[in-house]
């Protein structure tokens, strides 16, 4: 299994805090049966937490360098978690953020309470490009859990969603099993 979303980067947002809780982050998903993880640093435009690709693409490197001298069975990739933002077609274009494992999926964050207007076009806007938006846990924000069938309007407009959940079946909190 390779894990979509993670912040085992250390220093660089609300993730781990130094290079040994890094690797026993990869040793305990390791032991849970992940391979490998895209390491998802936040990018929150016009805060501390927005990242140069650059930054993300090295760190990911030292990582997977660390991994091996530690004999940890575990590879990172890069990529990022997404706040959304209007523009964010542009900044993908501009190659200000990362897509997932230099892939052709973009990890955004919706906000925990409002949907923001415009969603839809920043959806089509990062399609229009060739890649395909990923919602991050949307199972947290407050509209999505008031009325949990509101998610197929964003993945019939071409959205993916990803879950976080303690394992991959069952209830997960705000939606029920009909939505899994």
């Amino acid at each position: 299994m390779i894990d979509i979303h993670c912040h085992f980067l250390p220093n660089i947002d609300d993730g781990s805090k130094s290079w040994e809780e890094t690797m026993e982050m990869a040793r305990m998903a390791v032991s849970d049966g992940v391979e490998g993880a895209v390491m998802t640093p936040h990018w929150i435009q016009g805060t501390t937490w927005q990242p140069a690709p650059g930054t993300v693409v090295s760190l990911v490197a030292e990582m997977n360098q660390r991994l091996r001298a530690e004999g940890i069975d575990f590879t990172a990739y890069p990529g990022m978690e997404i706040g959304i933002i209007p523009d964010l077609p542009q900044v993908l274009s501009d190659g200000q953020i990362l897509p997932l494992a230099g892939g052709d999926f973009v990890l955004i964050e919706i906000p925990f309470y409002s949907l923001p207007m415009g969603l839809e076009d920043v959806i089509f806007g990062i399609e229009t490009q060739g890649k395909k938006a990923v919602m991050a846990h949307p199972e947290r924000n407050r509209e999505f859990q008031s009325s949990p069938k509101r998610i197929l309007d964003f993945v019939n407009a071409g959205a993916l969603v990803q879950i976080t959940a303690g394992k991959p079946y069952g209830r997960v909190r705000g939606f029920g099993e009909e939505m899994l």
